[in-house]
């Protein structure tokens, strides 16, 4: 089984000097899913624990309603893809492969259909933001020793309950639902924190999962932006040392209550 890793070597370049040194690079891969017996679609991912990745995909994507409708998920002998039993039919759309790169993935479902507003009430500090964005920094093993490896994970609002690595950002989302469906333990009411940009398709899967608060490294895209405004979830980007920028719904952050 993969750990994620490609080991090899490279030519580094630093202080003037050249030097071949032995490192790593994040393995991408296509996955296929196959539901009933079909294939129901490509993943490009990093493939570790891929039965949760499938899971929180078809949660995600609002194909499963939760683990009782999952008879069973393996993966295949081969390592390249993963093998799901429902209680029920789907109808499977035609093979399509989702992107890990930063042009982001594709989703089944329009993401300008109306969801329910997120109102679940909790606050956090500005401190307790910084303080959850180092926590999240120091859980990225892959990262640490390959990089190019996004990071996200849920939490309480003081510990990481959950942490999620894959070369795709929107991969991460899907693996913290698929985690979480496994385990039993709810995302309503969580915090979600991520190394990526927060795109729409971040947003919509954000709110699928009842996240009242999403907080990341980087910067929100404008459609994401609007998303949030009107499907009432915090979104705080840019989590650098010791600022941040909140650009939807602020009263989640204690002491901005009143700066709608």
């Amino acid at each position: 089984m993969s750990d994620g890793l490609w080991r090899t070597s490279f030519w580094q370049w630093q202080n003037g000097r050249r030097e071949r040194v032995e490192g790593a690079v994040p393995v991408e891969e296509q996955i296929l899913l196959y539901v009933n017996g079909v294939t129901l679609v490509g993943l490009m991912c990093t493939p570790i624990a891929l039965e949760e990745l499938a899971l929180g995909f078809l949660w995600n994507e609002g194909l499963i309603a939760g683990m009782d409708e999952v008879v069973s998920a393996r993966v295949c002998g081969s390592g390249r893809c993963v093998d799901v039993w429902l209680t029920k039919d789907i109808e499977p759309p035609a093979l399509r492969t989702i992107t890990s790169g930063c042009s982001g993935g594709t989703t089944f479902e329009s993401l300008v259909e109306a969801r329910h507003p997120v109102t679940i009430d909790l606050r956090v500090t500005p401190e307790g933001v910084l303080a959850l964005m180092g926590r999240l920094q120091e859980a990225a093993h892959l990262y640490r020793q390959a990089q190019g490896i996004h990071t996200s994970a849920l939490a309480d609002g003081e510990e990481l309950l959950c942490v999620a690595e894959d070369v795709g950002r929107h991969n991460t989302l899907d693996r913290l639902a698929g985690s979480c469906l496994r385990r039993r333990m709810p995302t309503a009411g969580r915090i979600l924190l991520t190394s990526g940009r927060v795109s729409s398709e971040m947003l919509s899967k954000a709110a699928r999962m009842e996240v009242p608060l999403v907080i990341s490294r980087t910067a929100p895209t404008s459609l994401s932006v609007a998303l949030a405004r009107a499907w009432g979830i915090t979104l705080v980007g840019y989590v650098r040392g010791r600022t941040f920028r909140v650009y939807a719904n602020p009263r989640r952050i204690a002491g901005w209550e009143t700066e709608e």
